[in-house]
Order: C-alpha cells, then structure tokens, then sequence
C-alpha cells in the first residue's frame, strides 16, 4: 500500500543560498529606499542617519527571513524595536509641542489630539447616528490626522486582515518583547474561555462610545495612555484614569506576560484586536493546517503568543479567527503542516509562494507605517547622544 508523502516527517527547509535571498531582498530594499529617501524631500543630518539606519535594519530582517525561510523570530525583532521606539519618539515630540504628555481639555477642544487607532471601531455608531467623530482631534491635520490614519490603517486591514497585530500595531511590540524575556512560562494553563474577553470588551465600548459621546477605552482602560499621552490629572477625576491606566499597563503589558509567555493585552482585552479580527474573513492571506500532515503533537499551541489556536480547531485544520499570522505557529511545527495559504487554492499550494506574496505586502506596509516610527524613534535618541 502506497504512503501519502505528506504522512511523513520532514526535516525543516534547507536555507535558500545567499544570491537568491538578496533577489528577493531587492524589492525591498527599493521601497525602503524611496520610503526614507524620496527625491525632493529635505531632510535634517539626523533624519539622513536615522532613515539610513531604519532602511537597513528592515531590509536586513527581510533578507534573514528569506535566507531562513523561517518568519517570526525576525519579524519579532522589527515589532518589539517598534514598540520600544514608538513611546521614545512619540513622547519626545508631545513633550516638545505642550511641555507634558498629560492633554489638556484645550487641546482635546481644539481638536490638537493625535490620532490613534485604536478608537476606530468606537467611532462608528456615533457617526452613524449623529454624523459627528467622537474623537477630538483633526480630520485633515498633516501629522496624526483622522483621515490619513484611517486611511493607513484600512489599507494595512484589507491586505493583512488581523496581521496588523504582528506588523503595524505600534503597541503590541512592547508586551511581546517582555513575553519573550522568560525562558518558560511561569503560568501554563490558561482558560480557553479568556479568547471571548475581547469581544466583551469591544461590545461594551462601542456601546458606551456611543451612550457617552466619547471614545469610552481610550478615556477609561487603554493600557498605553501610560506610555503614550493621557489626561491631564487636573481634579481627582483625572487622577482615577491616570492610576487606571497605569495598573491596566502593569498588569496586562508587563506582569501577565512575562508569566504566560502570552500578549495577554492582546488575547485577553483588547477591543481593537477583536474588531481586527473580522477582517481576517476578507484578507485572503491565512494560516491553514494540512490535516493529513498534522500528527497532531500541538506544539503549535504552546508556540502561538495570542491563543489563536485549539485542539479542536487543529482538528479541523485551521487557525481560529484572531490569528495574527505572526508566523510563529508555522515554524515551529515538525512535520510542516501548519503552512501560509491563499484562499481558493489547494492547501498544499506551493506554501513557500504564499507566504512570499504575504510578507511582500507586509513588510512594504510594516516599512510605510512602522518604519518612521523606528526612525523617528532613532532620530530622538540621536537627537540627545550627537
């Protein structure tokens, strides 16, 4: 009787040679070029050395991760560099421009607030109900401005569905860069029932956006005001969110993950995530499990950072809905049987392409949005070492 080739065990993929990597490093390496360096544009020495730097270091994990052939570990060090980077430069410019990074109600009415993405999906009811953006911030405004982050923000979900929470998210990088300090998780067992907190919360949120006329997470349980601007503590008030926000960031940002080894911020709690993940149903990127390969062993499931996998959906071949396509579940298994898929192909299609045609939209979009964050973060630290 004849062995389904797919049975048996595979040793991991042989690294490509050095002049095929650097082929398909050469895209990027172009767009990371016009990116940092578009011709007309005039920039600063220290903008110069830190868009060099940026360039280089993005086209460099690039290559690694063709070279490889593996994903997650390279694409973990670009987002926890962007998660560290983002406060310091974010921070540095809020402080220049108002001399705090607590906003006064001036500023929320002067409509001076940066934009965040994190409200978006707060805003909807209120806009359809009242045609009015509960956001005090600019439309138009040329930094931070409502429409270009919308805009940038789609464009990043239509390609990559919930991959924006491995590639564009500016905060997930910081609790996945503490997760990954412990050797091994102090706590194991995790309640499967945790994955439905998120859609609690979002539920929740948009209802009370809509009932209070105000972004409800942003002023009350995002865990990043602490790193990012928060409300002025001008009456007591203003002190209860702040000391809210702080605990919130201990908690889910630092302690639970370096316990669980888990972006427990991310699984657990985030509205945001939750919203992200219904478009996983439009991209047509997703991680599939051949079915006939899988032994199952479940490595995968100790491997995934946010709990996008279960026995059961192993079972039947898939990730579940909030996968992030961090690729992190695809290089650990065994038998490669956890590949990167396009939908309406078969699942054994040339998984290799797949993944190609995956990365290449998701780093283009990591180098648009992610990379000047790196690089205004770098420029910031250069502005005080030169």
């Amino acid at each position: 009787m004849a062995t389904d080739a797919r049975t048996l065990p595979l040793a991991r993929p042989a690294p490509r040679g050095i002049g095929w990597s650097l082929l398909l490093t050469l895209p990027i390496l172009v767009w990371s070029l016009l990116m940092f360096f578009n011709p007309g544009s005039s920039k600063t020495p220290i903008w110069i050395i830190s868009g060099a730097i940026t360039a280089l270091f993005m086209t460099t994990l690039f290559f690694m991760m063709m070279r490889s052939r593996s994903t997650y570990r390279w694409r973990r060090i670009f987002f926890v560099s962007l998660g560290v980077l983002f406060p310091i430069g974010f921070i540095y410019n809020i402080v220049v421009m108002r001399g705090t990074m607590g906003i006064p109600v001036e500023e929320m009415i002067a409509g001076r607030t940066p934009f965040c993405f994190m409200p978006i999906p707060m805003l909807i009811l209120p806009a359809a109900f009242t045609r009015t953006l509960v956001f005090p911030g600019s439309i138009a405004s040329a930094s931070h401005g409502i429409a270009a982050m919308v805009g940038v923000w789609l464009a990043l979900t239509l390609v990559m569905g919930k991959g924006w929470c491995s590639y564009a998210c500016f905060f997930g990088g910081i609790e996945e860069g503490v997760a990954a300090i412990p050797a091994r998780a102090k706590i194991r067992k995790l309640d499967p029932r945790l994955r439905y907190l998120p859609w609690a919360v979002l539920l929740a949120m948009v209802l009370l956006s809509l009932a209070l006329f105000e972004p409800a997470y942003c002023m009350w349980l995002c865990p990043f005001k602490a790193v990012s601007e928060y409300v002025a503590a001008r009456n007591l008030l203003g002190l209860v969110q702040n000391v809210i926000f702080i605990l919130l960031f201990a908690g889910l940002v630092i302690v639970l993950p370096f316990l669980t080894k888990k972006r427990t911020q991310c699984s657990w709690f985030c509205p945001f995530g939750a919203f992200q993940s219904i478009f996983n149903k439009i991209s047509i990127f997703e991680v599939k499990i051949d079915k006939e390969r899988c032994k199952p062993c479940l490595v995968c499931l100790n491997a995934c950072p946010n709990l996008s996998l279960s026995k059961e959906s192993v079972a039947r071949g898939e990730t579940l809905l909030s996968c992030m396509k961090c690729g992190a579940c695809v290089d650990v298994c065994p038998r490669q049987a956890i590949v990167w898929h396009i939908k309406g192909t078969e699942i054994a299609w040339k998984p290799e392409r797949a993944r190609l045609m995956f990365l290449y939209a998701a780093w283009a979009m990591a180098i648009m949005f992610g990379g000047s964050i790196i690089a205004q973060g770098i420029a910031t630290i250069l502005h005080f070492i030169v």
